[in-house]
């Protein structure tokens, strides 16, 4: 999601290490960062565009499809809460190397499974390892970058990991169109395994860590953070948000409402000049509080759901309203993480890494969504996407409630 500007480790830890570690290289560090997240979170979307190709390999119907995509969520989602605590532990560069190297071993099994059963298995595994990249990567960036540059690297981080959602389906798209399905992930293996590489090489050594503490001091935040009564409302909708970023992507590929490849292309691509101008949006968006923002967006991405219902056999028309849909839910997100952030308080690192624990397990059962209103037509789905939209507004305003009754308590 959009310029997250906290670390997702523990915040003593974390400013501990700010004061005594030396400062990384910005300029070597940037681009093997982005790379490594687009990387890590495109894997949830690179079998999109492969569905086809792998319910004939696999000879299974497409409900069994969305569960490749739900599986990798429901793994990534847990490898935040797991391996957050645990990059502050053993140290960021040891998560980091060690995960991508594990990666690559499971992305290449999941490209080699024979079954789908064994696939969706393999994925829960992969989204469970990829999950220890994000964390690591923001708290090394929070810890070891210079301030000066630190709003800039964490922007550009964070914004790939919104613009993974397009580009990784693009790259699958173009792969399939030439390559057997199983090429994605083989190739998505190698790529982890290189990266691992340059990581070691362009990362600083890691700082003394906390290991002297027994490990229930690096996971005792958590159950505090859930114990925020007025942020939970939020946590859900941002999970809701997240459910239609996912559950519309997968939609288009269940309903079949654009039938040419040139043409879903065109649709996949057209979010990416709203996720590039996004956080520029963050300066005048500053001005509007938390609640409002997530309201803004929230209106948006209703509004133009709404409008899809109708206008959705007219691919012009649906690029354009992707574009706007993408853009609401990119103003969600960030202001969700960065509530969470305020409402933490002391545990702020790790109710951001709760919050956005809450965002993929929204990733989780958006195709779900997508595959029980996609028989139904792509009106249906648009719909039934929209009314999520339309929950995630009242959880928003039932949050805000409850924190003005905190605040006047």
């Amino acid at each position: 999601m959009a310029s997250p500007t906290l670390p997702l480790t523990a915040a003593p830890a974390a400013t501990a290490s700010s004061r005594v570690s030396p400062r990384a290289h910005t300029a070597r560090t940037l681009p093997v960062f982005v790379l490594s997240a687009l990387l890590a979170t495109g894997q949830m979307y690179v079998p999109i565009p492969l569905f086809s190709a792998m319910k004939a390999d696999w000879q299974v119907g497409s409900g069994v499809m969305t569960w490749i995509i739900s599986a990798f969520a429901f793994g990534y989602a847990g490898g935040f809460v797991l391996f957050g605590p645990l990059s502050d532990r053993y140290g960021h560069r040891k998560v980091l190397v060690t995960g991508m190297l594990v990666a690559a071993v499971v992305t290449l099994l999941t490209g080699l499974a024979f079954s789908a059963p064994l696939a969706v298995g393999l994925r829960i595994v992969q989204g469970l390892v990829v999950g220890s990249i994000p964390p690591a990567i923001m708290a090394y960036v929070a810890t070891r970058i210079a301030p000066e540059h630190r709003a800039v690297t964490t922007t550009s981080v964070a914004t790939s990991f919104l613009a993974a959602t397009v580009i990784a389906q693009i790259v699958s798209q173009a792969v399939v169109a030439s390559f057997p399905w199983r090429t994605v992930f083989l190739g998505s293996a190698v790529v982890f395994a290189v990266l691992a590489v340059l990581l070691r090489k362009v990362l600083l050594d890691d700082a003394p860590t906390g290991r002297d503490r027994p490990l229930r001091h690096s996971y005792a935040a958590i159950p505090a953070v859930l114990r925020i009564r007025s942020l939970l409302p939020m946590l859900v909708a941002g999970a809701m948000s997240m459910a239609v970023m996912v559950g519309i992507y997968t939609g288009l590929e269940l309903t079949g409402v654009v039938k040419g490849s040139g043409e879903l292309l065109a649709l996949r691509a057209g979010g990416l000049p709203v996720m590039m101008l996004l956080p520029l949006l963050a300066i005048p968006l500053a001005r509007l509080t938390k609640h409002s923002q997530i309201t803004l967006g929230v209106l948006i991405a209703a509004a133009a759901m709404v409008a899809a219902t109708f206008e959705g056999s007219h691919l012009a028309t649906l690029t354009v309203l992707l574009a706007v849909l993408v853009g609401g839910l990119g103003i969600i997100g960030p202001a969700v993480l960065q509530s969470a952030g305020e409402l933490g308080g002391e545990s702020r690192a790790a109710a951001m890494s709760v919050a956005m624990f809450s965002f993929y397990v929204g990733a989780t059962i958006g195709p779900l969504v997508a595959a029980a209103a996609a028989p139904h037509g792509f009106s249906a789905l648009a719909w039934t996407l929209a009314l999520l939209l339309v929950a995630a507004l009242a959880m928003t305003l039932v949050g805000l409630r409850m924190q003005r009754r905190e605040q006047s308590a």
